[in-house]
């Protein structure tokens, strides 16, 4: 799924009781997170993959696209992220030695001028998006 962002559009990512904004704010469980801007761009990727691997360099290439950059930054990411998910934390599972696969259901919601317009659900199995 493509990130939606305009003036009259922002397209959120909910997942169990957390909700991805496209401002970069994380908010769910009494929290409201402005994540950094590499935090966010990783968790959108995550949330966008519907549940299949995301390698660490294709994180990696799509994250930091000027490349010279250590594993040890996406590492640090994903540490920050499983922090504000507090409780959460599985969420985003590790495969070691390939990269992280995020395992709840994501739902997709388009919103325009203060009202949700529709809602979109991702198949945590394949990635397509279905309307509804």
């Amino acid at each position: 799924m493509a990130v939606v962002s305009d003036k009259d559009t922002a397209t959120s990512l909910e997942f169990s009781h957390w909700t991805l904004h496209g401002d970069g704010r994380l908010t769910g469980d009494g929290a409201d997170v402005q994540l950094p801007p590499k935090e966010w761009h990783v968790l959108r990727l995550l949330l966008e993959s519907g549940g299949a691997l995301m390698t660490k360099d294709r994180l990696l290439d799509r994250v930091w696209p000027q490349g010279e950059v250590a594993e040890e930054s996406l590492t640090r990411c994903i540490y920050w992220l499983r922090r504000h998910l507090r409780g959460d934390k599985g969420f985003i599972k590790t495969i070691y030695g390939r990269g992280y696969r995020f395992t709840c259901p994501v739902k997709a919601r388009r919103q325009g001028l203060g009202c949700i317009d529709h809602v979109e659900h991702v198949c945590s199995a394949c990635g397509q998006v279905r309307h509804g």
